[in-house]
């Protein structure tokens, strides 16, 4: 793994950079009997909880599986958020990697900023890929968020068995002609800590189950009113051309990151790589026609985190066999 720092920040030095203020909710992720989320298209999650009574569930790089309770999102202002609080989740572009006239990836630094006390407004939820929703109401939390990873729904996690290389991320199971065809990812991600348990229980041609496949990467702990910050490295599986990716300067002020609360957990992966695809928040409520329609209309990002110092669960050592188990299309 590479070298990586956590930059933190009080809130009023990040204002001072972003120029605004914000806002947003962090709500519980459990499923029902320890929280509200309600039970979707078995099984949920890994072996050791495939009910996700725990929450959201990683699997570490040293071989270790934890999880999270609680997702933090970055809702707008009297939509569970506060005045352009699109930006408590914010990726910035910063710079392409290359060989020669090739580009071979690009960087993109990631900012949380730890907002929970000041949320308006009601959030909204729906039904996830995999069958899961959010009973309502259900108050949201108000605190230190402990133990924060960032998930990026949009990179593989650089194992050429998940998905074939190469092309636009486009994942399989999707109507008409390509039901039956398999994804593509030419983005893949670098230097992350554990990768993010995904069901695939629904919309995924002959896939049955989970796995533990989206690039995640750890934020420690962010107190209220304060931002921590890194910048994460992403690759390309087939490089490209310099006249084939967006100027830099396109990039200028957006934000790349969309992580409403209609996202429950991981939504739905694949989505399409923001910087090749042009997305970035618009500060609509929520995304619908903010992504890619033709892959789903939920964001493109999570942000998890525990709401005790010491998360709940137990790390356990993962067997050979379900480091084996990753999914094949």
């Amino acid at each position: 793994m590479t070298h990586k720092t956590i930059t933190v920040l009080s809130l009023s030095t990040f204002l001072a950079i972003a120029g605004t203020a914000m806002a947003s909710p962090g709500v519980d992720v459990r499923s029902i009997g320890a929280g509200p989320i309600t039970p979707g298209n078995a099984p949920a999650g890994p072996a050791i909880d495939p009910t996700t009574q725990n929450g959201q569930w990683f699997l570490t790089n040293n071989g270790l599986e934890d999880y999270r309770t609680h997702e933090f999102h970055d809702n707008i202002s009297q939509f569970g958020g506060g005045p352009n609080e699109h930006l408590a989740i914010r990726g910035g572009f910063a710079g392409y990697t290359f060989s020669g006239n090739q580009v071979t990836g690009y960087q993109m630094v990631v900012s949380i900023t730890n907002n929970t006390p000041l949320t308006s407004g009601a959030f909204a939820s729906q039904p996830n890929m995999h069958g899961e929703n959010r009973l309502t109401p259900w108050p949201t939390y108000s605190g230190d968020m402990y133990n924060v990873r960032f998930s990026a729904h949009w990179a593989d996690d650089g194992n050429p068995l998940n998905f074939n290389q190469g092309g636009a991320n486009i994942p399989s199971g999707l109507p008409g002609p390509t039901s039956t065809s398999p994804g593509t990812s030419n983005t893949f991600a670098v230097g992350y800590d554990a990768l993010a348990w995904y069901s695939y229980t629904t919309g995924m041609a002959g896939m049955v189950g989970g796995s533990y496949q989206v690039p995640s990467w750890d934020f420690g702990n962010i107190p209220v009113g304060q931002t921590a910050t890194q910048t994460l490295s992403f690759s390309f599986y087939s490089p490209l051309n310099i006249a084939a990716v967006p100027p830099p300067s396109s990039f200028a002020g957006q934000d790349l990151l969309i992580a409403r609360s209609d996202d429950i957990r991981i939504g739905s992966y694949f989505q399409d790589d923001p910087v090749m695809n042009g997305i970035a928040d618009r500060l609509a409520a929520y995304p619908n026609g903010g992504i890619n329609p033709a892959t789903s209309h939920f964001g493109n990002s999570s942000v998890f985190f525990s709401a005790v110092p010491t998360p709940g669960s137990a790390a356990v050592m993962v067997l050979g066999g379900l480091l084996c188990a990753r999914r094949r299309r």
